[in-house]
């Protein structure tokens, strides 16, 4: 395990903020884990635990600890069903990576979920979504080493407590994730609950996973700036799941607001609608930083970004969206260091 120090934040996150890390190092077993962590007790300096550094906002001010980049690497099929395969994937391989080895091996579930900047890990603390689909419809179990014992851990899909951009490992960060197992089809059923992928293949019969994989980083495109371009972390915040006699409420006020769905008597609001109609957000910049001009709810660096300047945007939506429909919105990227 190499060690190296006075490493630049900015150059370890999408979002590219940050100032310098005292230490930094890559793991990339189960022993360069334990050992980064006892480094840092040994020192006496804090540890923080990362994949790709696409979901997270460090601020400008130097870490005084160690960042651990988690690199395990390793994808797999373990056993085979009639109708499904279990894939095991290391939590430092690059999800898209993980679909790619899908489609290739004629597996299908995750394409929907194509082109989203983050690690297989990172995949299941957040549990990402998109398109009608969730990390959580195809997790197994989830394999993750305690920071305090060191002892490896086995949480089956129903001990994860997934929801809504959200699981157990997020609530509790004792857990390093180090594999993720999925149960992946072999027979392709496209997941097109999502009208406007629905609407690219125009009644087209028969689509492969391939395609819809395809089809997905075509509409990202045309709405979704590049993150290898542009410093960004994607959505920042979660759509908002209101009480339906909340979403009259508001309906009355602002008519044409859409929803996304109801589930039992909650009703989920797209807040990007919000922020760009009702807010006029959209485009609106603080210095290097902005609300992108395709979607109002992603925040980008436009070059040089300060961190501060970044979460100026994000405390206006808050005020924004608060003011004009009374409710008070989450973040999906997660703060550090403020």
């Amino acid at each position: 395990m190499n060690i190296t120090e006075n490493i630049k934040i900015s150059d370890l996150t999408t979002f590219r903020t940050g100032g310098n890390a005292r230490f930094f190092c890559e793991v990339f077993n189960d022993e360069e884990i334990k050992s980064a962590i006892e480094f840092s007790r040994e020192k006496n300096i804090p540890f923080f635990i990362f994949g790709n550094g696409s979901n997270l906002l460090f601020s400008d001010k130097d870490f005084d600890g160690i960042l651990i980049k988690v690199s395990l690497k390793g994808i797999k099929i373990e056993s085979e069903g009639v109708n499904f395969s279990i894939v095991s994937a290391s939590s430092g391989e690059a999800f898209d990576d993980l679909i790619n080895f899908s489609i290739n091996n004629n597996l299908s579930g995750l394409e929907n979920l194509w082109n989203i900047p983050g690690t297989v890990g990172a995949s299941v603390v957040q549990n990402i979504g998109a398109y009608g689909t969730e990390a959580k419809d195809f997790v197994v179990s989830v394999e993750g080493i305690d920071i305090n014992t060191f002892e490896k851990h086995l949480f089956k899909n129903n001990e994860c407590c997934f929801g809504y951009r959200e699981s157990v490992f997020k609530k509790n960060n004792n857990i390093v994730i180090t594999k993720v197992y999925f149960k992946l089809n072999k027979n392709f059923i496209p997941n097109l609950k999502y009208s406007g992928l629905k609407e690219k293949f125009d009644n087209k019969k028969k689509i492969t996973a391939k395609e819809v994989k395809i089809m997905v980083e075509k509409i990202r495109k045309e709405k979704l700036p590049d993150w290898k371009v542009l410093g960004t972390a994607g959505s920042f915040f979660k759509n908002p799941i209101v009480s339906a006699d909340k979403y009259n409420e508001i309906k009355d006020k602002y008519p044409e607001l859409p929803v996304f769905n109801i589930e039992g008597d909650f009703v989920k609001i797209p807040l990007g609608y919000v922020l760009d109609k009702i807010c006029n957000l959209k485009g609106h910049r603080i210095g290097n930083a902005g609300f992108y001009d395709k979607q109002a709810l992603v925040i980008v660096n436009y070059g040089n970004a300060k961190a501060e300047e970044i979460i100026s945007l994000l405390k206006l939506a808050e005020e924004k969206v608060f003011e004009k429909i009374g409710i008070k919105i989450e973040r999906e990227v997660e703060l550090i260091g403020f």
